[in-house]
């Protein structure tokens, strides 16, 4: 998969307190969990939950790149939810 930086995400990432590095790790690690969801607006994106290296649980949000095969950009990332925690722990188990 190729990702991209949506020029955004920056502001995004500096409200949630989460490091570009954080991103990246989340993606590429072996035990992330993609979701598909829509936004409030009815755009497509895909979900991704997973953990940094140090264990901090992130949920992170692409959109597909219509004209790159296998592209994805990278618009957000928040920590997880209480619930989405709660969610992604009983997932974790399941593995």
């Amino acid at each position: 998969m190729e990702y991209q930086w949506w020029v955004g995400a920056r502001s995004f990432l500096d409200n949630a307190h989460v490091a570009k590095w954080e991103v990246i790790e989340v993606l590429y690690s072996p035990r992330r969990w993609p979701r598909t969801a829509t936004t409030k607006d009815g755009l497509p994106v895909l979900t991704v939950w997973g953990r940094t290296d140090e264990g901090r649980p992130l949920v992170v949000v692409l959109r597909q790149l219509p004209l790159v095969p296998g592209g994805w950009q990278i618009l957000l990332a928040a920590p997880m939810g209480p619930r989405q925690l709660e969610e992604f722990t009983a997932w974790e188990a399941d593995r």
